[in-house]
């Protein structure tokens, strides 16, 4: 027996490693025995959750599981309390992560190298066939001689998702993969058990028109504390690692889990609202390995997909104040058509905060801190064309400029930003450069005000530090003076004089012609 301390299994997706290396596996194996031995029903699943919500370990879970290898379960539920009587099926295990797909000819051939290493694995020789689908059909004939078959796909939609600013060039991908899937659909009668697992939920009319027997699990209560961890299991779990955490930071125990509750717990993903929140757990175990309260969301992975979905939607930089949809809207994408508010609670920007038993319409909102910030972050670099190192560069230097009352770096700094968004798509709108502004102090830390009412109208933007207040106001295709003009003869400074601040008035004319911004401003000591 293993005394050691266990380890924290942070990049690790493979079952077998947790057991053999030593590590904490949070055991989902009482939920995962529900599914497999549900009677009266087809084992046919599909479930989409976020990136990094444990969906891989899942995968390798279950393949441990159907692989029979009972003697990696002696700590855990299904090893010690269940009746499971560990049958072991062939498993066909695809993780179209790791298959090529470039283009439709790339998807294709790595498809069947794939399902040929597979067969090799298997002692199964000359596996012919031009198709996927005829190469699946081919192994799985001579697979089901050895029992019943069981599939695991994992990151079904990555063909897709990595070219969703090329539509055609992802339309290509999905014949391929509709295809894949009616012949799944075929050979209904070899299989034990279906899983199939990704990030988005694309419609079956647009992916899985061939394969129609699947069980859709994503927002099922059933499986809602199947991926990540609820609050018992975080405390359960991780003592130590909690302690050591609170030791580092020099805080309680309490104050320690009510940070980390708020950093990286609150995702919701089915409508009973008596059902836990759950804690993000790569967050969760990056953070105990650090020993540091963080943004692990952000720097363990850019979806390029999402900045360029933002790209193509031209959406204002800030979220609906309440956002509302359906279930139909939520549950499904359409790879021609894809709604921003469904993607982003399905990669896991948005999450459920509410349902409305009457109406069926569930409000989202985000999850967490962790996910409030990632989310501008991306924004930012979605609308200002500069990289993360460059932004942070900026945004420093913005820092620095405003505590120390240089206006003129500030300026630079802005325009830096600004100068890298390409000619042909600036918006020729003043709330989209408003916006910019917006989410630049936000990021800066600094709880910027827009549409600040006073007793003579709004001023756009306010911002106060610890020394300063702020007041902003934009003007599109005229002039800063025009905009500064506008605070004097408003007076919208007056409802901050009583701080005892300096005041600073800012114009910011966007000259939409030349591309470029123009400021002016004044400090005023009335």
């Amino acid at each position: 027996m293993n005394n050691q301390p266990k380890q924290l299994g942070l990049n690790c997706s493979i079952f077998e490693n947790f057991v053999t290396n030593n590590r904490i596996y949070v055991d989902k194996t009482h939920h995962i025995y529900k599914l497999i031995t549900a009677r009266n029903k087809e084992h046919f699943y599909f479930i989409s959750r976020p990136r990094r919500f444990g969906k891989s370990l899942f995968i390798s879970t279950l393949k441990a599981i159907f692989s029979g290898k009972k003697e990696l379960f002696n700590e855990y539920w299904i090893g010690k309390n269940s009746s499971y009587d560990w049958p072991q099926h062939p498993v066909i295990h695809l993780d179209f992560s790791r298959i090529a797909h470039s283009d439709a000819q790339e998807l294709k051939q790595s498809i069947c190298f794939t399902l040929q290493h597979i067969a090799e694995t298997f002692s199964i020789e000359n596996l012919k066939g031009s198709t996927p689908s005829d190469m699946l059909y081919g192994l799985v004939v001579k697979l089901a001689l050895q029992g019943k078959v069981v599939l695991l796909i994992d990151e079904y939609d990555k063909p897709l998702v990595d070219h969703i600013d090329n539509i055609p060039l992802a339309e290509e991908n999905r014949k391929i993969l509709n295809s894949f899937y009616a012949a799944i659909k075929s050979l209904e009668e070899y299989w034990r058990a279906i899983f199939i697992t990704g990030v988005s939920k694309f419609t079956k009319t647009s992916l899985f028109s061939g394969l129609n027997n699947l069980q859709e699990l994503s927002m099922d209560p059933i499986a809602a504390e199947l991926f990540g961890y609820t609050h018992e299991e975080l405390i359960t779990y991780f003592p130590t690692y909690i302690d050591n955490l609170a030791e580092h930071l020099g805080i309680t125990r309490q104050a320690t889990l009510d940070s980390m509750k708020e950093w990286y717990d609150g995702y919701r993903f089915c409508d009973d609202m008596q059902k836990q929140q759950m804690y993000s757990p790569l967050s969760v175990i990056a953070c105990l390995d650090n020993k540091r309260l963080s943004n692990y969301w952000f720097n363990t992975g850019n979806p390029g997909f999402l900045i360029a979905l933002l790209r193509l939607n031209g959406i204002d930089l800030e979220l609906h104040d309440t956002i509302q949809l359906s279930i139909k809207s939520l549950n499904a994408i359409d790879i021609q058509n894809i709604p921003l508010f469904p993607l982003l609670f399905q990669t896991g920007y948005l999450t459920i905060v509410d349902y409305n038993t009457q109406t069926e319409i569930f409000t989202l909102d985000y999850p967490n801190k962790e996910i409030r910030e990632s989310f501008k972050d991306y924004l930012m670099q979605a609308f200002s064309y500069a990289s993360n190192a460059v932004i942070e560069k900026e945004l420093a230097k913005m820092r620095s400029a405003l505590t120390h009352k240089n206006f003129e770096q500030f300026c630079l700094s802005v325009k830096t930003l600004f100068a890298g968004i390409p000619h042909n798509l600036h918006i020729a709108k003043e709330a989209y450069y408003h916006s910019l502004f917006h989410f630049m102090f936000d990021l800066l830390g600094m709880k910027p005000k827009s549409e600040e009412a006073t007793s003579r109208g709004e001023s756009d933007l306010v911002l106060e530090t610890a020394d300063n207040v702020m007041v902003f106001e934009f003007k599109f295709s005229k002039t800063a003076q025009d905009a500064l003009d506008q605070i004097m003869h408003k007076k919208y400074h007056e409802k901050y004089m009583h701080k005892n601040k300096a005041i600073i008035l800012v114009g910011i004319n966007v000259n939409f012609k030349e591309k470029q911004l123009e400021f002016e401003w004044l400090q005023t000591s009335i």
